[in-house]
């Protein structure tokens, strides 16, 4: 542990010790159900695309997560392995991608990026993040959390038609 780690723990367990462990639980409980969740997506996403032609690649991202760095600088939550995903039809293709835990209202925050090089909306961006109890949500990249609507099959397909 580095001398600003000591000092930053220090200064937050004389600040308010029992708020930073339950915070510390409750970080590592949402990255787990982060994890679950997108691996679950996953599963989804193959079992939609199965057979069709177009490839699905399931990978590891190694996150290296500063939106939950507050929560403990020591206990190694701010690092974990979750699950990306990439469909590809061609040259276009879907980017499936974990950023971060926490982002203002939002928890589990996912890009789906599409690359459609032949100009048919070159590339467009949406925002996933957790719902609250099950499931993910989904904006367009401009949009509010507030614009925020639940993931739906339908959506899902909506949001990645330029890659037919």
């Amino acid at each position: 542990m580095t001398a600003r780690e000591r000092f930053f723990k220090k200064l937050q367990q004389q600040q308010n010790p029992r708020r930073t462990a339950a915070l510390d639980g409750s970080a590592a409980a949402d990255i787990a159900r982060f994890r679950q969740q997108m691996a679950e997506l996953a599963q989804q996403i193959s079992q939609w695309f199965d057979g069709t032609g177009i490839e699905v690649v399931i990978s590891t991202r190694h996150l290296h997560d500063l939106s939950t760095l507050g929560y403990s600088l020591n206990s190694g939550i701010c690092r974990y392995d979750i699950p990306a995903i990439r469909l590809q039809n061609g040259e276009r293709s879907v980017n499936i991608v974990p950023q971060q835990l926490l982002d203002g209202v939002e928890k589990g925050i996912v890009t789906l990026s599409l690359e459609a090089p032949d100009g048919a909306g070159s590339r467009e961006v949406f925002y996933l993040s957790l719902a609250p109890e099950e499931g993910w949500m989904i904006r367009k990249a401009h949009q509010p959390p507030e614009a925020r609507l639940i993931l739906t099959e339908d959506r899902f397909f909506m949001a990645v038609d330029s890659l037919a």
